[in-house]
């Protein structure tokens, strides 16, 4: 019965885990992803959107394990492109964050040429408490 219990528990965690991680919705027409020697292997663009709330802040944690390849990342008001709060450029293997602090909603532009490796963003709100 106790093991019962702890992969219920498990389960529930993974699920909320996931949910947390997927908050972004992504926008990839572009982005295409081959599998060579068992390694993922990603050309183009892809677009994910985040939104602020009024009263919130919001923070973007980028992971990128780069093998080789170039991968370039930008964040940008989605209202006006002109508004760049990040731009990273051939970024090498790396853990960053973004602070997000104005309410509206963002757009996180990926690019990738030859990109072999993995990156992740995790979205967070409300992270000035």
């Amino acid at each position: 019965m106790e093991n019962r219990k702890r992969i219920i528990s498990a389960c529930l965690l993974a699920v909320v885990l996931l949910l947390f991680n997927s908050c972004g919705k992504a926008d990839n027409p572009e982005m295409n992803v081959d599998i060579r020697d068992g390694q993922k292997i990603y050309n183009g663009t892809e677009q994910r959107f985040y939104r602020v709330d009024e009263g919130m802040e919001g923070e973007l944690e980028i992971a990128i394990n780069r093998n080789s390849g170039t991968i370039n990342i930008t964040v940008v008001d989605s209202d006006s492109s002109q508004k760049v709060f990040y731009q990273g450029t051939d970024i090498p293997t790396s853990d960053f964050k973004v602070s997000l602090t104005s309410p509206g909603e963002y757009k996180v532009l990926t690019q990738a040429d030859n990109f072999i490796g993995s990156y992740t963003f995790t979205w967070r709100t409300d992270v000035s408490e």
